[in-house]
């Protein structure tokens, strides 16, 4: 029997406590998913994740989504009888025959690794963002450009025969901002003192504002399916985005409403927030063995 409940934190911010495969397919439509699923059985999340395969694919490959939408997924390692274990792969396979692109790969540089005995490899400091889409969109420009002031250059990549072509916009002037690279340096956090602080595998809030940031405008729904301790929401509130989070497991989901609706007192400067609203008594409704009410 799976207990569920929803908290409606402001407008267009909610939260919701179940199993994320019964839940995404009624949420509305999303601009961006930002989302950190379970590494294989790397963790203790307090529920055992038996498929991972079956989890994560059932849930994102068919999550609603404007035409335009981005899925970011965050991923790291595992390793198992001395070798890499690319466990992502089936996903990657299962959200293309659902239609969406792997785009991009990108690597979360976390700035220093791990102290400890590592078998023999080099200690770990990154983890990867796996990039679906269907349609590309144009990421936001959220970084100071270091050669503003100067002109572009007349060349750009280097093409298959050695030679470059001439960059597009060569001699104007330099923009003062440019799109982030593709790898993203966000320092890890350690351990530390507060009630979230023994979720074992959070991100820091940077690193959700990094991606929520370059491809979400104010306004737009981030949807994170596998909201965790709730950092993913609370970087898009206080960036002005609305949000819907799921979490299965209690203990998560009550401090990602406390995390969240916190945030929602505190947004960015010059940024409005989403608009609070009472919130109702939490629903709860225990679910039989099929999923149905």
């Amino acid at each position: 029997m799976l207990t569920t409940r929803t908290e409606i934190l402001a407008e267009g911010v909610t939260i919701h406590m179940g199993d994320a495969r019964e839940i995404v397919p009624t949420l509305p439509r999303a601009d961006a998913v930002v989302t950190s699923p379970p590494y294989g059985q790397q963790r203790d999340y307090g529920k055992k994740v038996d498929d991972w395969r079956a989890l994560v694919s059932g849930t994102l490959c068919g999550v609603p989504s404007a035409p335009e939408a981005q899925i970011l997924v965050n991923l790291g390692l595992v390793h198992r009888d001395g070798e890499v274990v690319p466990y992502w792969q089936p996903f990657l396979d299962d959200m293309r025959a659902a239609g969406w692109r792997h785009f991009g790969w990108y690597v979360w540089d976390q700035q220093f690794g791990l102290p400890g005995d590592w078998n023999g490899r080099l200690a770990p400091s990154h983890e990867f963002v796996f990039h679906f889409n269907r349609i590309a969109k144009q990421p936001n420009k959220t970084k100071p450009s270091v050669s503003v002031g100067r002109k572009i250059g007349k060349t750009a990549l280097t093409q298959k025969d050695g030679t470059s072509s001439r960059a597009s916009g060569a001699g104007d002037d330099v923009n003062l901002a440019k799109i982030p690279d593709s790898v993203i340096r966000v320092t890890r956090e350690m351990s530390r003192q507060g009630e979230w602080a023994d979720h074992p595998a959070r991100f820091p809030e940077n690193f959700a504002r990094e991606l929520v940031g370059t491809y979400s405008n104010p306004a737009q729904t981030i949807i994170d399916p596998f909201m965790g301790s709730g950092t993913t929401g609370v970087a898009a509130v206080k960036m002005g985005r609305r949000f819907i989070g799921i979490e299965i497991e209690q203990n998560w989901f009550d401090i990602s409403c406390r995390r969240i609706s916190d945030a929602l007192a505190r947004p960015d400067l010059f940024v409005e927030s989403p608009a609070r609203v009472r919130p109702p008594e939490p629903m709860e409704l225990a679910l039989n063995s099929t999923g149905r009410p």
